[in-house]
């Protein structure tokens, strides 16, 4: 059988076990998927360990991402997400809001390297289109792209067992996340509240209590430790860093996409009294023309009941996943939509700026 371990109520898988592709593995294949299944079911949150990725390069990438937030703010505002109608860049210290609060962190997004599409597409195929990238530090792109493609791996696999732990057709599964995946990574440091030089907002939070509105999210943190997760039960819990793991968490389209037979845990980060917390999450998620698919045949029966600080109201769960993604971005970084997009009052819907709002 899998063996769990339960730190603060956390289960820890061991992704080495999972060897679906292996017909002597069988027998511990099935044990993990019924593991997941029902780690996914009653938390929505997990560890894995034995992913594969090196702890070299976890470090290295860790190391790398201090030092760009080391840098003075002058240069990382060369590639502040203003700069980009693709949401990507750096974003400067209480600059993202999440649950009407600002975020006591810096932050620098970046996804997959893709061409500017057409000004009149609609507004949420933007998401897509090439990255920013800071100069001053000559290994940073190389380092943080191998990391995205190691975590995107992993995140592939995740999704693939997450199919086969729920019985279904997993090729009409897995075409949702082509070549056009919604992918994102965010690189972030969090200040420690006694930090003098980065002065965090006095309420102390890092990130507030939100849902993550793709498939599921990968979670690289450093030893600070921060990261708490609510229970279905309402209870906050710590994600207690555990070294050569990833957390591993389901997000608002999966929740919907099972018709909340499977909840998308909500999760908050509360900044370290005096030391600095660097994370870096990847974001999955379909190819933003997806129509998300309706299971109702395989769930027609349960639907959770469970206690969340992020209302119902808050959630994104359009039929189609860029509509999503783009309403996220929309609401968490005011000041860049402002620039690059409108909303047309006659078409009733959002659009590409010809020529960008001036600062």
């Amino acid at each position: 059988m899998v063996s769990v371990e339960k730190p603060s109520s956390i289960p820890i898988l061991d992704f080495e076990l999972y060897q679906p592709d292996d017909p002597d593995k069988t027998a511990i294949t099935t044990d993990f998927l019924k593991q997941l299944y029902d780690t996914m079911h009653d938390i929505g949150f997990f560890y894995i360990r034995g992913h594969g990725v090196p702890l070299s390069l976890i470090e290295a990438a860790l190391e790398t991402s201090a030092a760009f937030f080391d840098l003075p703010l002058q240069d990382k505002l060369k590639v502040d997400m203003g700069n980009s109608p693709h949401y990507r860049g750096f974003t400067q210290l209480n600059g993202e809001t999440t649950d009407y609060k600002q975020d006591n962190r810096e932050t620098f997004d970046i996804g997959r390297e893709y061409p500017e599409g057409p000004l009149d597409a609609p507004a949420y195929t933007h998401l897509r289109g090439p990255n920013q990238w800071p100069t001053q530090i000559p290994s940073f792109k190389p380092i943080i792209l191998q990391l995205l493609e190691a975590m995107h791996k992993v995140g592939l696999r995740v999704l693939r067992a997450m199919a086969q732990s729920l019985d279904i057709n997993e090729k009409e599964f897995m075409d949702m996340f082509g070549d056009d995946l919604g992918m994102r990574m965010k690189l972030v440091y969090y200040p420690g509240m006694d930090n003098e030089k980065d002065v965090p907002l006095d309420h102390g939070i890092g990130v507030g209590p939100h849902k993550d509105y793709g498939f599921l999210a990968l979670l690289l943190q450093d030893k600070v430790g921060g990261l708490q997760v609510q229970l279905l039960n309402g209870q906050w819990v710590d994600a207690t860093p555990i070294e050569g793991t990833f957390v591993v968490n389901i997000g608002e389209i999966f929740e919907k996409l099972t018709k909340k037979r499977f909840i998308a845990t909500t999760h908050r980060v509360l900044n370290n009294k005096n030391q600095n917390r660097y994370s870096i999450p990847l974001f999955l998620a379909p190819h933003n023309r997806c129509q998300i698919p309706d299971l109702d045949r395989f769930f027609p029966h349960e639907r959770l009941t469970h206690k969340s600080d992020v209302k119902e109201d808050q959630l994104l769960q359009g039929d189609i996943y860029g509509e999503n993604e783009f309403k996220g971005y929309r609401r968490s970084h005011v000041q860049v939509t402002h620039k690059w997009y409108y909303f047309d009052e006659e078409q009733q819907q959002w659009r590409r700026r010809p020529v960008p709002l001036s600062s």
